[in-house]
């Protein structure tokens, strides 16, 4: 089970920390202190942003551990958390006209000395759940016109998948007419479902405005396990205008921005209006990859504008007229480049009282194939995105916190030592034993993990895993340093905690896999940042790679939902880890660990078929209780053989089994590929892109380390290049059609 999401923060790369040392921003030092915000735990902000356009810039601040002032400023001050521990400064700059730009800040509180709070036990009774057989999902709306894009300069239009924001939609339990869901789509033009009773027919409602009559667009049967429906929104022979385009910034980029974290949601409009000004549609909004599409009653010849506006940007475009008329058949596109640019934050730099630089500003590596993908909705949003409120409403289904505030406070949260002794770990300990191992896991999030595991019952198995931020490279002095550093348990980042328990009248009363994030004070977290994109809300950056057959979307912000994910533990893979040099540290000493921990592993699974328990088995087949590395399964053994397909085995061993198996396996056996062979066929959308259907596009490796470190075994090794193009189509992503992604 390499538990993983524990950082909430992409690697710290020293190299590109800009040379702050002793070049502290002006007026960031303790010279502008005063006495309410001196002191050893003060730290003060200041980050230097421009605006080409010459806007006046917005600054809004936040913090993963203490509190910050979230000033209107480019300067503030950070109340640092008691205890040890590395924690995170953000800061999002806009501009007004929908730009925006955001930069994380660390900074280690370890030298300071300050006490954590000790804090009272507490434990909670989860609420009472009516579970029943069912999934939740969710719902994606699709314009169903011919949208083929003009590049921008001119060139072959190419068809391009328009999401649709806003439409209005109810979801109708066919049986007895119970309305079962109801709401607006949100920007990736998805609803969240509740869940539905498995094998129960169900009707979909919609109208391409909030307001427009509801009319049938949709029927389907509900399964047991959640997925994405894509529905296409119906076309009325009276709407004789169809309009679609790309609404963006120079570079292709959406206006606007998503930030759960930070509370902010911003999206360019578009309102189709006679040209006197007066309304023909509701201000529509733009969706999250700059792309809309509107449909609307016009008379053939009419003459129309369409305003666009993106916060305090407005302008008004003339539609291109249709020389034979409109009519629904022949779509109209009209796409705008906005006269606007995002902001740019050149650095971000840390100061205590005494002036001296704290922390570092965390940024990627230099020509990093992540970077091409900036937006932070690339990477562990594949399953679903939630909430502040709906963290905390996975929590309190668990019995993790009492309650939740309208705003997702957490209302008498356990702390990580309470987790401990509920699941009996030291000093709690009651006969049972524990297991541990401390590695760095190279190939995922590149963190040092100090990983520990116990069952004490036969329903009860349960982990913790505390994080360090791992080396820049690979040379065995920086593993050493920075495995030193976290066995000296300095720069902590979270603790992570799974366990696999029962709660009655939840899952038929059988254990199931519950997830847990701790601050390094031990208090509980709602949120987590694996991939230095942005804090994403539990518990769906978990469900990202651990599975989740019972979720996908959003955990439900109401009612007494169940808590059951669907979820599983991931199998230990010593072959995408690094290891300590000091003996005990070593990969043979700690092999039998290793092989604890994989049996662990296999006593949560439902029954010894599942690819987890075939994956282990493997890894063991040879009696020993050392992995065997060089493990390649049956279905690659043949495909080796084969020459259209030479190199399988090798292929299976340094791209599969290094940065997609370990997450797929939990993901059930339509994604096992130690059973499957991949194809092109399968693998292409998610792994090269470059379809209509963008928002699957290169979306594998749903993980930043993984996604980069594939990209860098490619371009040094042309024969790994050309096996990625044999089994997944390509060996690098192609660019969506006409404009990048955001």
């Amino acid at each position: 089970m390499d538990v993983r999401y524990s950082l909430r923060s992409r690697r710290l790369r020293s190299s590109l920390w800009l040379g702050l040392a002793g070049a502290a921003l002006s007026g960031c030092g303790g010279g502008a202190s005063t006495e309410q915000d001196s002191g050893a735990n003060k730290t003060f902000l200041s980050v230097a942003a421009s605006d080409a356009d010459g806007d006046a810039l917005q600054y809004q601040w936040r913090v993963t551990g203490g509190s910050v002032e979230n000033r209107n400023a480019r300067e503030t001050v950070w109340t640092m958390p008691d205890g040890p521990g590395l924690h995170f400064a953000y800061v999002v700059v806009s501009d007004g006209k929908g730009g925006y730009a955001q930069q994380q800040y660390a900074v280690a509180t370890d030298a300071l000395g300050t006490i954590a709070p000790v804090r009272a036990p507490l434990s909670h009774t989860p609420p009472a759940v009516s579970d029943f057989s069912g999934s939740a999902g969710r719902l994606r709306f699709i314009s169903p016109d011919n949208t083929q894009f003009t590049p921008p300069g001119g060139g072959a239009a190419a068809k391009r998948v328009v999401y649709l924001p806003d439409m209005a939609v109810q979801v109708v339990h066919q049986a007895d007419g119970a309305n079962v869901a109801s709401g607006l789509s949100d920007l990736s033009g998805e609803l969240d479902l509740p869940k539905l009773v498995a094998g129960d027919a169900y009707q979909v409602l919609c109208a391409s405005t909030p307001d427009g009559p509801l009319s049938t667009c949709s029927t389907f049967t509900a399964s047991t396990e959640a997925g994405v429906r894509t529905v296409a929104a119906p076309l009325t022979a009276a709407s004789n205008l169809r309009l679609f385009g790309h609404i963006a910034f120079a570079d292709g980029g959406a206006c606007g921005t998503q930030n759960e974290f930070v509370g902010l949601q911003s999206a360019a409009s578009v309102q189709l209006q006679q040209p006197d000004g007066t309304a023909l549609t509701p201000s529509l909004r733009v969706n999250r990859f700059g792309d809309y599409a509107l449909d609307a009653a016009v008379p053939v010849q009419a003459s129309l504008k369409l305003q666009v506006r993106c916060e305090s940007y407005s302008q008004t475009l003339d539609v291109p007229a249709d020389a034979a008329g409109y009519v629904a058949t022949r779509p109209v596109e009209l796409s705008h480049q906005l006269g606007n640019s995002r902001p740019l934050i050149a650095k971000m730099v840390a100061n205590g009282p005494d002036g001296n630089v704290r922390g570092r500003m965390v940024v990627p590596l230099p020509n990093a194939l992540s970077d091409s993908l900036p937006g932070p909705e690339q990477f562990l949003t594949i399953k679903g995105r939630d909430t502040r409120l709906s963290a905390c409403m996975y929590y309190r289904a668990l019995g993790a916190v009492q309650d939740c505030d309208a705003q997702g406070r957490m209302i008498e949260p356990i702390t990580l030592e309470d987790w401990k002794r509920l699941n009996k770990f030291k000093p709690y300990d009651s006969g049972n034993t524990e297991v541990a191992a401390d590695y760095i896991n190279k190939m995922d999030l590149n963190l040092v993990r100090r990983m520990v595991a116990t069952q004490s019952g036969p329903q009860n198995i349960a982990f913790y895993v505390c994080n360090h931020p791992g080396p820049e490279g690979e040379s065995q002095a920086e593993v050493d340093a920075v495995m030193d550093t976290a066995l000296a348990g300095d720069r902590r980042v979270a603790c992570v905690a799974m366990e696999w328990t029962p709660i009655a009248g939840v899952n038929g009363d059988q254990p199931f896999t519950k997830f847990f994030t701790f601050a390094p004070d031990g208090s509980l977290l709602a949120s987590i940042n694996l991939d230095g994109r942005g804090e994403k809300y539990m518990p769906g950056a978990c469900v990202a790679c651990h599975g989740g057959t019972q979720y996908n979307g959003r955990f439900p912000e109401k009612g007494n939902p169940t808590p059951y994910l669907g979820s599983g533990f991931l199998p230990f893979d010593t072959g995408n880890y690094l290891f300590g040099s000091n003996a005990a540290l070593g990969e043979p000493a700690q092999s039998p660990s290793f092989h604890a921990l994989n049996l662990l592993v296999r006593g949560t699974e439902p029954s010894v078929n599942t690819s987890v328990n075939r994956l282990i088995q493997g890894w063991y087949a040879a009696g020993s209780t050392t992995l065997d590395k060089t493990y390649v399964p049956d279905v690659w053994r043949a495909a080796d053989a084969q020459p259209q397909t030479a190199g399988a085995a090798r292929f299976y061993r340094d791209v599969v089994g290094s940065s997609c198996r370990t997450c797929h396996v939990s993901l059930g056996p339509r994604f096992d590929w130690d059973s499957i062979l991949l194809t092109p066929l399968r693998a292409s959308p998610h792994v090269c892109g470059g379809t209509a259907d963008i928002a699957i596009n290169a979306s594998m490796p749903n993980a930043l380390i993984s996604r980069d470190r594939v990209a860098q075994r490619v371009r040094a090794d042309p024969q790994l290049a050309a096996l990625m193009t044999t089994f997944l189509g390509c060996d690098t992503p192609r660019p969506d059609p006409v404009y990048p992604k955001r």
